[in-house]
Parts: structure tokens; sequence; C-alpha cells
């Protein structure tokens, strides 16, 4: 007999849930319980749910005992037949016979569909297997916590809906109907009856900037409502005249784009409405900000300075300063600013209680500083980290920081990763193209002008190498069409000096490609780390930047599916809305929160509300090595999820971006309920 393993053959109770018969026995004892310190998943002895696993090619992991499986398609793994083979081979081979599927699902394998009676347990499968009876579990193996009365989509690879949640250490330990989940409550058991609303897994954001969320209502301005630029100079004159002497005037979120003239401001009334007050305020894309005639004497930037590379001084007809600065100048200014911060833990406190409040159970951090690690940490120890944050060291710090750091892997924070810039935004006209700007071909100069390189593509190259040589991951800011090729260009010539397979590279935005480098991605298994806002936001001016032609590669979201690329699915707040519901919308209507334009925006690159999710769950999860944690609800993965007023896969599309989140919880842990 294996260790693990029942003696006796299998039988179906009247409940139909596979276990053994009454008078099998385990090596382990009537009971086997959840290793905590491991994860472990204890030893299996239903042979219907191990012979229906189908096995890629590139292994994976037995949903019964946890052991990786052998990359034989569409068999049991011998290295799991110890541990969850029946007692009777025979049966066991009859069963795999039976119900094998074929291997025609290469990303995603699970367990079948629920039919019948049955129940897709992991920990609990083995209680059950081994004589536990089903209406009275032991306290000790009984769940946490049961989420009952659902419609729950669990995001495997059968498109299985289940009714209820079982959740234990953190982890979920039961996924099926409710009459059979209610069979694993115990003494000390949560309920939550969730009357039929509708479960999704956590929704995690594949990019975000989280002090620059919790930020704003913390001393910035927030712009973001400003309909033109006579609001943001009457919003920064009452600051203005409620500020010291002297004192900083920051903000940022303005977008000259949803002005009537959509022209880039200057700043001679900024100056005017605070001449004793030096004012920054950033564009809605952190790529280009705004300084006044006090901020740039601080700064030390008059018409006699000299661009930086990589970054932009803009000039008016006469050659005098307009105050707007393009990536790398915006340093000119940022450099000079002497303003007390607000405290980076009430910072991301706030952050995380807007992202929780959204649905949001987990957020890529692209471009945090040391500073912001610690500070992390600090709320870790303090138990007030409930969200799961995957952090990208800023480009300052990436060579250095993993040479002296290294990976650092948690439950609640994971920093395995840099954030590197390529090029600037469209918007601000700082993204690097292939051919000139069509609505600004050429620079004060006469110069053509094609956006920004803000960062040498040798250089990149370099950081990609130290990644592979290291173990951490790298993630470059990529919009323009030659920003990417550069970057697919630099990823390409690491990957040829240093072979590595599951390097998981990744491009943050990807929002212009060549139709000629779509495929690339896929090639070269690099991730498009992309925000279907982005879309609904820019759709209005993009043609203009760049003409209908080049336009048609603009957010190419279907092309890359098609291609096989992996895209993981985020929103760039506070560029965009954190609301995971409007990327949603956005990705699978391309249109604005009123239905403009008709059909859609280039709709041929929209994709199914079911691969949007994907984007923002298990796609997401991948993008991060975090797969085999998160990203869908089956027993063994974490038990982050999040409950919603509505079915966003069937109601009609108008009504996605009316989502009302109603509970958000991460390990089995409630962490936002709805007022």
């Amino acid at each position: 007999m294996s260790p693990g393993s029942c003696a006796g053959p299998t039988s179906r109770t009247a409940s139909s849930t596979t276990r053994c018969s009454s008078n099998a026995t385990c090596a382990s004892g009537p009971t086997t319980h959840h290793d905590r310190r491991s994860n472990a998943l204890p030893a299996c002895s239903a042979p219907r749910w191990r012979s229906s696993i189908c096995t890629p090619a590139t292994g994976s992991t037995c949903l019964c005992c946890t052991a990786p499986k052998t990359p034989s398609p569409c068999a049991i793994s011998t290295r799991c037949s110890a541990r969850c083979a029946s007692a009777s081979p025979a049966s066991a081979r009859s069963a795999r016979k039976r119900t094998t599927p074929p291997c025609d699902t290469p990303r995603h394998h699970e367990p079948p569909p629920l039919d019948g009676g049955d129940i897709v347990i992991g920990i609990i499968t083995a209680i059950l297997a081994c004589g536990a009876l089903l209406d009275e579990p032991a306290q000790s193996d009984a769940a946490d916590a049961l989420f009952i009365n659902a419609n729950v989509h669990t995001f495997d690879a059968g498109g299985r809906r289940a009714e209820a949640l079982a959740v234990r250490g953190g982890r979920l330990v039961g996924v099926g109907r409710t009459e059979e989940i209610l069979r694993l409550r115990g003494d000390a058991t949560a309920v939550h009856d969730l009357g039929g609303r509708t479960v999704l897994p956590g929704l995690i954001d594949a990019h975000g900037h989280m002090a620059g969320l919790g930020s704003f209502g913390l001393g910035r301005l927030d712009l973001s409502q400003a309909s033109s630029f006579d609001d943001v100079v009457a919003i920064v004159a009452e600051r203005a005249r409620a500020a010291r002497p002297g004192e900083w005037i920051l903000g940022g979120r303005w977008d000259h784009e949803s002005w009537p003239q959509r022209a880039l401001p200057s700043h001679a009334r900024l100056s005017e409405v605070s001449p004793e007050n030096p004012v920054w305020l950033t564009r809605v894309d952190g790529h280009a900000g705004i300084a006044n005639a006090a901020a740039l004497r601080l700064a030390g930037v008059s018409r006699e300075t000299s661009e930086p590379a990589g970054g932009a001084i803009l000039r008016d007809e006469r050659g005098e300063l307009t105050g707007v600065l393009v990536d790398n100048a915006m340093r000119l200014v940022t450099a000079a600013i002497d303003a007390p911060q607000p405290d980076t833990l009430d910072v991301l406190r706030q952050a995380q209680e807007m992202c929780l409040a959204a649905g949001l159970t987990g957020v890529h951090d692209a471009g945090v500083t040391p500073a912001d690690v610690e500070a992390y940490r600090e709320l870790e120890r303090r138990g007030e980290l409930k969200l799961r944050i995957y952090g990208m060291i800023a480009a300052p710090y990436a060579l250095f920081y993993f040479r002296e750091k290294g990976l650092l892997v948690g439950e609640r924070l994971t920093v395995r990763a840099c954030k590197l810039y390529a090029d600037g935004a469209m918007g601000s006209r700082g993204a690097w193209l292939l051919a000139p700007y069509a609505d600004r071909p050429t620079d004060d100069d006469g110069r053509p002008y094609a956006g920004l390189a803000t960062m040498e593509p040798a250089f990149i190259r370099q950081v990609a190498e130290d990644g592979l040589r290291r173990g951490y991951q790298v993630c470059t800011h990529a919009i323009g069409d030659r920003g990417n090729r550069e970057t697919l260009d630099a990823y390409e010539a690491a990957l040829r000096a240093m072979p590595k397979t599951d390097h998981r590279f990744r491009i943050e935005h990807a929002q212009l490609l060549s139709l000629a480098d779509i495929p690339r991605f896929a090639r070269l298994g690099v991730i498009a780390s992309m925000q279907p806002t982005h879309c609904t936001s820019d759709m209005r001016w993009v043609e203009a930047r760049v003409g209908p032609e080049r336009a048609r590669g603009a957010y190419a979201w279907a092309s890359l599916l098609r291609s096989g690329a992996r895209i993981a699915a985020g929103s760039d707040f506070p560029v965009e809305s954190h609301n995971p519901f409007l990327g949603l919308y956005a990705a699978a209507t391309r249109q604005t929160a009123d239905g403009r334009p008709e059909g859609g925006w280039n709709p041929q690159e929209c994709v199914s509300r079911e691969e949007a999710l994907r984007m923002m769950t298990l796609e997401a999860a991948y993008a991060a090595f975090e797969e085999d944690r998160k990203g869908a609800l089956r027993p063994g993965l974490l038990a982050d999820f999040v409950v919603v007023d509505r079915d966003v896969l069937t109601c009609p599309p108008r009504d996605i971006p009316a989502t009302r989140v109603l509970m958000t919880v991460i390990g089995g842990e409630v962490v936002y309920r709805a007022p």
C-alpha cells in the first residue's frame, strides 16, 4: 500500500461524492491534514479525478498530491502514481482509459466540470476517501469559512461553474455545490451566504502605481476632472491663496486632449495666479508636466537651457519657454522640489483601501523604490498589508538592488522584477516611433520628430542579461512602435547571449506595434502587459498622432492573442481609473461608457469578456510567476476572490462599468465589504 493511499476499492455514497468504502484505511491514519508549511495537499484516492487530469508537455502539478508530473501527454504521471493510485491497478487503468481527455488546452489543465453530485475538493478529498463522514467532519479538518449560494466562475480550463467555496488556512479546500460544501462546516466555521451573487477569482492589476494613487488626497491636487485649462488655473489659484509664501503647489492628472482646444498649455496664467509659489503639475500619463515661472526659476531652467537626452523642453514660436517639460526633462524641475512629502505608509494605506474597494486582490506596482519596499515590509510586519503586491524596482536602482538584496518572494509582498523605460507616452508625443508624428512631423528646430528614446537600448540589453543571470524579471515600458521594436531587439540579443526559456520578460503597455513585430512576442516568450482603458482614452486622437495605417497596430489585443502571445491586463492607475470593470468593458467593446463609437474603435481587436477576465486573473498571475498560487478558484490555490452585484460575463455590455463590488476576499479574509 502506497503512503497516504486507501487500501479498499472506491465506492459512491448517496451524495455521489467519490470516497473509499467504510472499511478502508490510510497509512497515515483516518484523516490527513494540510501541511501549512509546504502547502502540500494530502494524497488522493479518487481515481475519477486522477484519471481526468491531462498532463501538459511542460509539466504541471497533480491536484491530488502536488507531486510534479512528468511530461507525458494525457497520462497519469508515474511520479504521482505511487501516492495517488488506487489499490486496484486494473480499476485505475480502466478509469484512465474511460475519462482521460485529449490535450487540446495546453495552457490550463484541470479536473472535468462538476456533474451529478461530484465535488472538487483538494484537502477534503483525502479525508472523505479515507472514511471520514462528509456530514460530520473532524473539527480539526473543518473549513475556516464557507461562501455559499453563489454564482462562481472558477476560470479553470473546463469553464466549470460552482455554487460555493470552502477555505482553510488561507487556501481553497473545496469548490462545488452548496449542499456539499456545507458538510465541511465545523463549530467554528464562518458561513457567508452570498444570495446568488457572482464570484470571480481575485482581480490582479498587472500595472499600477500605488504611491501615485495614494498621494492624491494627501496634499497633491487631483486635476482629472478639469475640463479646460481655465479649470486648472482656478484650482491652482485657490490653493495659492491658502499656501504659505514659497510653498510648492503640486498636482497632476490633467489631460489637454480632453479640453476644447486640445493644445498643450503655457505657464503664463499659472504664473499670474501663483507668482510667489512654485507650481508643478504632471500630465495624466506622468510623462510631461507644466511648471510656472517661480518653479522654472528655482530649477534654473531658461530659454538657454539645453534639452537632456530623452527629454524635451517645449518653447513657443518666439522661443520662449511654455513651461511644459517632457520625459527626462521633467527631472530638471523635480530635482528642485523642496516640499514635505506625505508619509509613505499613509500613502500606501490609502491606495490599498481604494484598490480593495474596487475588487482588486493584487497589484503589480510598477517602479517602486527601495524605500517603498521597506514601507511595504513595515506594513506587512504590522499586519496591515492586505493586498498582494508584486513590486518592480525602478530603473535607477535595477542593477545594484538585486545584486545587494536578492529576490524577495512572500505571501503578501514579492519583489523580483525591475522596471525600465524605452520611451515616453503618445499623449505627450514622447513615444518613440518608427516614423515622425503625423500631427507634429518636425521639432522646434525643423528636424524630423519621432519621439524620445528615454533609455539606450544597449542599457536595456545589459539589464536583461543581468536579470537572466540573477533570476529577476525585466519589465520595460514601451509605447511607440520603435520603442517596442528596440525593446524586443534588446531582449532577443540578451536571450541569444544567455538562453533561458522561462524568463517571462515583459513589455509594459505595448500600445503601438508594427504588425511585423506582433508575432515576435510569442516567439520570444515576451509577455505583453497592456491596459485596456488606454485604448478608450486615446482612441479620440491616436489616428491623428500616427495616421490610420499605423493605428491598425494600436492596442492590438486580438492580434497578439491569435499569434500565441500572453497578455496581462492592468490599468496604469492613477493614469487611468483603478476600477477593473472599466478595463473589462474597454477590452470587450473598445467603446466609451456611453457606447461610442458604434461597434467600437477598430473592433477587430476586441477580445471576449472571458479572455479579458483571464488577462486580469490567470495571465496576470502568470506574468508574476504565480500561476500555481492564484488566478483561478480551485482547491490548493489562495482563497482570493471578489463578489459583485452582477454577472459581468453575461450582463449587457453597457452595464459592466456600473458593476458594484460587494465583497473582496484575500486569503479567505473579508478585507472589504460594501457599506
